[in-house]
């Protein structure tokens, strides 16, 4: 699991300061108390409280006065800094949610593996030829959408078995019969009887069966 990346303290003092210049409690001219002070009430070091200052000044909502000390510059600049950062930690949001799914996924088809692999292990045949697993999945609109395998009589025409079929919901069903219905979207894991079954199971899914007279 993706470790949380926490934001540093200089940065969440920055976004207090600017939060306080929009509620008003900071208004424009005012001074802010010194680095020392303010460290102490953030308990941090003026360092610290130093990096979120320079942070604001480089955004025009604070400015620096030698020998004087820092005041509030702009209101509509403390505005567009909570904006801008408001929209950057969206995307962050939304980047963390896609590594979530991402990582799901990779866990996901690890199972899916792992139950084709457990397959191959417990198949039983009565040939001593490498047994070659393959995986297609039923295009859209396909013809074959709503049929049983019965219905289609997927064997005789492709002389591939059919081992499991993982579904819209991700999940590997196995042992599928006859009386299975086939939808859009399905991955079929077969077994190839030979090296051409692969391309006869796509022939078949995309055009169906052909008419022996054409």
């Amino acid at each position: 699991m993706a470790k949380e990346r926490s934001t540093p303290r200089y940065i969440k003092i920055a976004q207090d300061v600017c939060g306080k210049i929009l509620t008003g409690e900071y208004p424009e001219g005012t001074l802010l108390k010194g680095r020392s002070i303010l460290g102490a009430s953030y308990g941090v070091s003026p360092e610290t409280v130093r990096k979120a200052l320079n942070i604001l000044e480089k955004e025009k909502v604070v400015s620096s006065k030698r020998g004087v000390g820092v005041f509030v510059d702009s209101v509509l600049h403390a505005q567009e800094f909570a904006n801008k950062w408001k929209a950057e930690t969206q995307i962050k949001d939304k980047y963390a949610t896609l590594e979530k799914l991402l990582n799901e996924q990779k866990d996901l088809q690890a199972k899916i593996n792992e139950a084709i692999d457990d397959m191959k292990d417990s198949f039983t045949y009565q040939t001593t030829e490498a047994i070659k697993f393959s995986q297609v999945e039923v295009p859209q609109n396909c013809w074959l959408n709503g049929k049983t395998i019965g219905d289609v009589y997927f064997y005789n025409y492709t002389e591939g078995t059919i081992v499991a079929v993982i579904g819209s919901d991700n999940i590997a069903k196995t042992s599928v019969g006859p009386d299975y219905v086939l939808h859009s979207g399905d991955k079929i894991v077969f077994v190839s009887k030979d090296s051409q079954t692969y391309d006869r199971v796509l022939s078949f899914l995309t055009y169906g069966v052909m008419n022996q007279g054409e």
